[in-house]
Order: C-alpha cells, then sequence, then structure tokens
C-alpha cells in the first residue's frame, strides 16, 4: 500500500487509474561474457548478416533455431523464461544470453551500436 500514489481527494472512481509496471528479470544463460555489435530480428534470407552479431529477438522460440547455424556471439530476447527453447539450445552451445529481458532493457538497448553481456555478474548494457 506504501507504492500506491493517490489524489488528493478521491470522488470517484473516475479518479483512479490502475498502470501495471512489470519489472523484468532477465534470465543469464552461462558466465561468459561478450560485447560487440548486434542484429535486432535478422532475417533468414541474410543469414550471412549475423555472424559474429549479437541477436536480439522479441520471441525466443523454436522459429529461430536456425540462428545457432551461423556462430554468434550471444543471444537477448525481450520475453522467454530459463525454461525457453532459446535458453536450452544457448545453454547446450554455451552461448552467452539473456532471456526474457523484458520491454524496458529491449527498448533501451535497440537504441544503441554495442552490446555488453557479463552472464556471470547478471549485466546487460550498452552504448
Amino acid at each position: 500500500y506504501k507504492n500506491i500514489k493517490l489524489p488528493m481527494l478521491i470522488l470517484d472512481q473516475t479518479n483512479l487509474v490502475v498502470v501495471p509496471y512489470q519489472v523484468n528479470l532477465p534470465n543469464f544463460i552461462t558466465k561468459r561474457k561478450v560485447s560487440g555489435e548486434f542484429i535486432v530480428n535478422p532475417n533468414i534470407k541474410d543469414f550471412r548478416s549475423i555472424r559474429e552479431k549479437i541477436i536480439l529477438i522479441e520471441n525466443a522460440d523454436p522459429g529461430y533455431d536456425w540462428i545457432f547455424g551461423n556462430n554468434i556471439r550471444g543471444l537477448v530476447t525481450k520475453y522467454g523464461g530459463i525454461n525457453s527453447h532459446m535458453a536450452i539450445r544457448c545453454s547446450e552451445q554455451s552461448i552467452p544470453a539473456v532471456i526474457g529481458c523484458g520491454e524496458q532493457i529491449f527498448n533501451k538497448i535497440i537504441n544503441n551500436k554495442e552490446i555488453f553481456i557479463d552472464c556471470s555478474s547478471s549485466l546487460i548494457y550498452s552504448r
């Protein structure tokens, strides 16, 4: 109740607005560090362009399994969990990944040029 902000005077229900705010805790896969350029939502037609890049995708679904055949540096997903398909694949191949980082982190990252991921310290940032 301490985190609820109310107007000075509540006259009726129109004075109340509920705004959900979710804070995601990313799941870090491996204990490795990686940094470099990234590509957002790559296209299978341009599969060569993802080599040695960090891949950013919204959903961690099996439809992006083709990225694992192209020597990627890392993976960041907006949605997904520790038991998702992409988390398991990254763990199998020792690819540093941040799974389910949420909208705030994802949107902040895509406005920059490079990403730094330190899975051992549970850090992700960009510049």
